[in-house]
């Protein structure tokens, strides 16, 4: 997103929303996933098996999700819906050490 000198003077807004809707979903859900099993009384977290087939898992439903987010993107843009959307203005710039504020 970018910002000219005319726009910070105007205080225009821009906004920005996501088209990757499932991928950032199940790239999440994927990634936060823990598995612990409980056999004989005894439990165990098997978490850091996890680890070497979630890369793989990430790509395949990235490849899935894809059309999919395609799909429920144009459909809900016909409708006028964006989803994950956020209005963005700058009330001004400064050279020097960038500051985030709330």
């Amino acid at each position: 997103m970018i910002f000219n000198s005319t726009d910070i003077a105007s205080k225009t807004i821009k906004n920005a929303s996501t088209k990757n809707l499932t991928q950032s979903l199940t790239t999440s859900l994927v990634n936060n996933l823990s598995l612990s099993v409980s056999a004989l009384g005894l439990g165990l977290d098997v978490t850091a098996l996890l680890g070497t087939v979630k890369p793989a898992v990430v790509a395949l439903l990235n490849g899935v999700t894809a059309p999919v987010d395609e799909l429920v993107y144009n459909v809900l843009g016909a409708l006028g819906v964006r989803v994950g959307e956020a209005d963005v203005r700058v009330m001004g710039a400064t050279c020097g050490r960038s500051v985030l504020v709330q």
